[in-house]
């Protein structure tokens, strides 16, 4: 027990070390959010609470109708999230368990896909979704994230690891190939599930590039693109405690999100389902 009780408190200490450094600016930025552009840019930090959120934050809304760019964002990131979770999920089932011509192509095509920037096809993507109509629209910044390439791979090598038997089981007794992959397929992929809607609800959520060219009415933009007027809007001079409550807040859907999948965060148990 002697021995092992440097190490654990080398461990303990990286780890605090850890907290703090994630944990500091956020907390820096919430306490920012309540203080004045004086208290703010001080010669020095200053860790007190002020009475200015309310203001702050209202002139947020005042100036960018904060609440209807929140909307705007979490309609984006739902729709978005929902949709290609369930395109990911299945096309990375169909790669992992399916046999078909051009399988390994397809595959192949994937994986060179996640090393193509995004900004390399930003151009061409645009002029497809132009000519589709698109532009302006919640559609044209949904559509070109459904088919995530990192998400369809995760899925594929989780999808790999369920044993052929418990799919040749239900087949022998007549199920059809949707009933196999909704109720013994999808329960058993919750997991990285989970994972890959946490990833892509976040990419939505901070998703900057796409609203930036696709969308042009102010009534639609979304959180990044507000965050982005406010730091270039040479006419007025920003207000950091404004700027800080708009951060603060704009973070906090995507950690309840967190909170609650990981509550729904249970490892698979394929010996319990071969049985």
């Amino acid at each position: 027990m002697k021995r092992k009780l440097p190490s654990l408190t080398l461990i303990y200490f990286v780890l605090i070390c850890g907290v703090v450094v994630f944990a500091l600016p956020y907390l820096y930025m919430i306490i920012s959010s309540t203080q004045t552009n004086e208290v703010i840019l001080g010669t020095t930090l200053n860790f007190k609470f002020g009475p200015h959120f309310g203001a702050n934050i209202g002139e947020v809304q005042e100036k960018y109708d904060y609440v209807r760019v929140l909307m705007n964002t979490a309609i984006i990131t739902i729709v978005g999230t929902v949709i290609s979770t369930f395109i990911t999920t299945l096309a990375g089932y169909v790669m992992a368990k399916y046999k078909f011509k051009g399988q390994k192509l397809m595959f192949n095509l994937v994986m060179v896909s996640r090393m193509v920037p995004q900004f390399a096809v930003i151009i061409p993507q645009f002029y497809i979704l132009s000519k589709l109509g698109l532009t302006n629209t919640y559609a044209g910044v949904i559509i070109p994230a459904l088919a995530s390439t990192n998400s369809v791979f995760i899925m594929r090598q989780y999808a790999k690891q369920i044993p052929d038997e418990i799919l040749e089981a239900p087949r022998i007794d007549g199920a059809n190939e949707w009933t196999i992959f909704s109720k013994i397929v999808v329960p058993i992929l919750i997991p990285s599930i989970i994972t890959t809607a946490l990833l892509t609800f976040m990419a939505y959520w901070n998703a900057y590039l796409m609203p930036l060219i696709m969308l042009t009415d102010p009534k639609k933009f979304t959180v990044p693109l507000i965050i982005q007027n406010m730091t270039q809007n040479f006419y007025d001079p920003l207000n950091y405690g404004a700027l800080m409550a708009l951060l603060a807040t704009s973070v906090i859907p995507i950690i309840l999100i967190y909170g609650w999948l990981q509550t729904k965060f249970k490892a698979t148990n394929l010996d319990s389902a071969i049985k």
